[in-house]
């Protein structure tokens, strides 16, 4: 079992793409059914990543890599002597099928023969949940062992990879409880007031402003369980963007600011009722916006959890007034406080608190 599958060569150049070199084709509708699945899944930001990249065939395999002209052979590191494709690295080699015998996905592991990896991870959505989190931890985990058996030269007994991937799924699913709370049968309407996030998660808050006829203004204040303000930053750029794309591209702005300040829970909460609902269903199709959505989830694995929040506008007046700012340069940024004209929004949030 390859990555990929040969499919006939039916040219609709709007439906196909070709994959690495050859013949192989992919109908789009699989990378976008595939993209939601994955990204959909309630694990650790980093396994999505991991999966899609599992997917689209760009694990750093010793068989692309010969591809590549980095390597001289494309064998396997385990020493079985088969090329180390990534259906091989994960699935077939004879050193990792009886691990995902043990953590209960043997079943599912012979399902994806003969199919194209991201065909078998659309699959899932017929599995049980707790099956689909364990075959997920578990792709991740024979990666991270592979890894270190290529730059270490060290291996983890079976037994210690499965209570891994055991420990990996109650755990992330205890805490995605503790952070976002059962599921609620019916959302009901977005909040009009700021509201502060859990102890040890971070809510970051977005704006941006078309005020000035072309330019474009971004603002966006990170605050802790306290309502304390941890940053606060805001940007001016000379663009004429639709007003999806700049709502997404200030989001996009605010979770690399999350990142480079390493907070690693987070909340993301924007006024853009139609960003945050597609980002929430992680509805990505092919459009200017879609490449700006797809650049935010990819950033979203560096977070060990993330979520999506729609607050009316009333509710988002920090980043909002931040993104009127001119700053001084491009961008602008206050660590620990906001600036003076700034202040008196943030204390009408924090004084709003329960």
């Amino acid at each position: 079992m390859g990555n990929t599958r040969p499919r006939p060569h039916t040219c609709s150049a709007s439906r196909l793409k070709c994959l690495q070199r050859g013949c192989f084709v992919v109908v789009m509708d699989d990378f976008h059914e595939t993209w939601v699945e994955i990204w959909g899944m309630e694990v650790s930001p980093k396994v999505p990543h991991f999966l899609w990249r599992m997917c689209n065939g760009t694990l750093p395999t010793r068989a692309l890599l010969r591809s590549r002209h980095m390597l001289d052979d494309s064998n396997c590191p385990w020493g079985c002597g088969a090329s180390e494709t990534t259906a091989h690295a994960l699935l077939e080699c004879p050193q990792v099928q009886e691990l995902w015998q043990d953590v209960g996905c043997g079943e599912l592991v012979r399902a994806a023969g003969g199919v194209l990896l991201l065909e078998w991870v659309v699959s899932w959505k017929e599995v049980t949940l707790n099956l689909k989190h364990r075959a997920a931890y578990m792709a991740w985990c024979v990666w991270i062992d592979r890894n270190k058996k290529v730059y270490e030269d060290k291996m983890n007994p079976n037994t210690m990879l499965v209570a891994r991937v055991e420990m990996l799924v109650e755990e992330f699913g205890k805490y995605s409880a503790s952070i976002y709370g059962k599921p609620k049968a019916r959302k009901g309407s977005s909040p009009k007031i700021w509201r502060a996030p859990a102890h040890g998660v971070i809510k970051i808050n977005a704006d941006a402003s078309l005020a000035d006829e072309g330019w474009i203004g971004m603002g966006m204040v990170a605050r802790n369980h306290e309502g304390r303000v941890l940053f606060a930053a805001c940007r001016r750029v000379r663009a004429t963007w639709p007003v999806e794309i700049v709502e997404g591209k200030v989001l996009a702005m605010a979770i690399k600011l999350g990142k480079r300040y390493g907070y690693k829970n987070i909340i993301l909460e924007s006024d853009s009722q139609v960003v945050i609902s597609r980002l929430s269903k992680v509805a990505v199709y092919h459009s200017d916006l879609d490449s700006v959505l797809e650049d935010i989830l990819s950033l979203s694995s560096f977070f060990d959890s993330i979520s999506w929040s729609h607050v009316k506008r009333d509710g988002n007046t920090v980043a909002h007034h931040l993104a009127k700012l001119v700053p001084f340069g491009i961008e602008q940024v206050w660590e620990n406080h906001c600036p003076t004209e700034i202040s008196p929004y943030v204390l009408m949030d924090t004084l709003s608190l329960d």
